[in-house]
């Protein structure tokens, strides 16, 4: 493995989970029982941890925290467990952000709130500089950044040849990686996880576009796509068409796997991945699940990024990273170990 690091580019929050009592019919318009809990979250912050724990070489998280009580809570614990906060800037009279969900008592997400204003102030000029300083092997960004960072940092990966990873976040969030072409033109951009609403949103999102938008003649060579989901099937088509933007499209759908698709001249590979199975009573949360799935995955990128043939294993072990965090109450599983690197 090289010894350049991996940066991770993104949100980082104070996660607040009140789950409802298991008798509860009832939770609107009252107090209602049940459990709250505080532990580090933010999409990039559980990205890189995930990252981290897989064996990802040199993770580092490039973010912001305000100067409050949440903001020194957030870099401790970060700090106690072992992560780089090198550069994990505090911004003066800024809250940090806070994400706070509501769920049913067997862990599935009701309702949530995510004040993550802060990142639309992260200094792109310092972003950039760090990039070219480090010098990473490669790089994954998430959706809580602004779509001018995105494009600068887009950019600079195409300068300094550095393939990047585009974390989809949220169906709005998805949507700023193509506010400006020159983003995707840069074409450093080599892998995103969108789940199915983002990822027909994002290829909705180019058709409408002038500058963007193709009209894609693909040879489809579907291996594994026999006795799948239905569900797989419908997102194909959008995922193929993406893939013309962005090379390598891993489609997360829940329950019922992934759906990998990669195309490299004019030529699109499908590969369908069954999810691991898990029984319902051991799902104490699915808050992190999907972001472990791309830290173990980006960990996994870094040290075979050039060997393609490996791409099986690699999902394989980034869903089983996913089936951790859902068995645990925390956003990223600390049962999240190097026997996941491939």
């Amino acid at each position: 493995m090289s010894n350049r690091p991996l940066l991770v580019i993104g949100g980082i929050a104070l996660d607040i989970t009140a789950t409802i009592g298991k008798s509860l019919s009832s939770i609107l318009h009252t107090s209602t029982p049940g459990k709250v809990k505080q532990s580090l979250g933010g999409v990039g912050r559980n990205v890189a941890e995930s990252a981290w724990r897989t064996g990802g070489n040199q993770v580092k998280l490039v973010s912001v925290v305000g100067d409050d009580l949440a903001g020194e809570a957030v870099k401790q614990g970060m700090k106690t467990i072992g992560m780089n906060i090198d550069y994990i800037q505090t911004m003066n009279n800024r809250p940090t952000a806070v994400y706070n969900a509501l769920h049913s008592h067997d862990g599935q997400l009701v309702a949530a709130v995510a004040d993550m204003n802060i990142f639309d102030e992260m200094d792109t000029s310092k972003i950039i500089n760090i990039i070219k300083s480090e010098n990473p092997n490669f790089i994954c960004f998430d959706g809580n950044i602004t779509s001018d960072m995105m494009e600068s940092i887009a950019t600079t990966c195409q300068l300094l040849s550095i393939p990047a990873f585009f974390e989809p976040t949220s169906v709005p969030k998805s949507l700023k990686l193509f506010q400006q072409a020159s983003t995707i033109q840069a074409q450093s951009i080599q892998y995103t996880s969108p789940n199915q609403f983002e990822l027909e949103a994002m290829c909705d999102t180019i058709r409408s576009d002038p500058i963007l938008s193709i009209k894609p003649k693909l040879t489809v060579n579907s291996i594994g796509l026999k006795n799948v989901p239905q569900l797989a099937h419908s997102v194909l088509p959008h995922a193929i068409y993406l893939s013309n933007y962005i090379p390598n499209i891993v489609t997360k759908l829940g329950d019922q796997g992934c759906l990998y698709v990669k195309t490299s001249a004019g030529n699109s590979v499908v590969k369908y991945f069954p999810a691991e199975l898990i029984q319902p009573n051991e799902i104490k949360s699915v808050t992190g699940a999907g972001d472990c799935f791309v830290g173990t995955l980006i960990a996994n990128l870094q040290k075979h990024k050039e060997q393609n043939e490996l791409i099986n294993a690699m999902i394989n072990k980034s869903q089983l990273s996913s089936i951790r965090t859902l068995k645990s109450d925390y956003a990223v599983s600390p049962n999240i170990y190097h026997d996941l690197l491939v």
